[in-house]
């Protein structure tokens, strides 16, 4: 067993893994996967989740491009492009430093957790994949989501945004955008609309 595990350490090694790399605790935690996976390349990756590890950049990541599933919670990341991942259908960066991330494009990603980090603003173009999404406790003061047509639920609280055109997203059920600076007459045209539960301030006492 000793034996092979150092062979399986000396090919994970080997697979053109080796450093330097941008951020050590990433190498790290993805060597680690990769040996207790036995991956030996990085096409054979195809899941990452390495939490409160401290990781900081990304731009490794872009080797491994059959990743469908991508965990990095509670990490240290400011700014990240994933547009090369184009298999994800998973990603979860919630809880980190964020006021820039690249994911325009990505076509088959269904979920998406970005709560509690810093953005700003965010490109949707492209996701029409996307079902699920969180971006509750950002700074966002705008964003489209009109490219989201697959899009069921969404968690927008405690942002920046006054408007949120989601006329034409007929999937959507829930929408929660309370502790945004809406008007009343948006809250007025979202109360409006049939088939869909919104949580606005004009409502969020109706449902604690």
């Amino acid at each position: 067993m000793f034996f092979v595990l150092c062979m399986l350490s000396l090919t994970v090694r080997g697979a053109g893994l080796e450093g330097p790399w941008a951020d050590n605790r990433l190498q790290a935690c993805i060597q680690d996967l990769m040996q207790q996976n036995r991956w030996q390349t990085p096409e054979q990756v195809t899941k990452i989740q390495c939490h409160s590890m401290e990781i900081q950049r990304l731009d490794d990541l872009a080797r491994f491009t059959h990743l469908e599933s991508l965990s990095l919670f509670n990490n240290l990341v400011t700014e990240a492009d994933l547009t090369a991942l184009s298999r994800l259908t998973f990603l979860n960066l919630a809880n980190n430093r964020l006021h820039s991330l690249k994911i325009a494009g990505l076509a088959k990603l269904q979920s998406l957790y970005l709560f509690r980090n810093e953005l700003k603003g965010l490109d949707l173009s492209g996701l029409h994949s996307l079902e699920k999404m969180r971006a509750m406790q950002n700074r966002l003061t705008a964003l489209d989501v009109t490219p989201l047509v697959s899009l069921q639920e969404a968690y927008l609280f405690d942002n920046q945004l006054e408007d949120l055109d989601i006329d034409s997203l007929s999937k959507l059920t829930f929408l929660d955008v309370k502790q945004n600076p809406m008007s009343d007459e948006l809250y007025d045209h979202y109360d409006s609309l049939e088939g869909i539960t919104i949580i606005h301030d004009g409502n969020a006492d109706d449902w604690q």
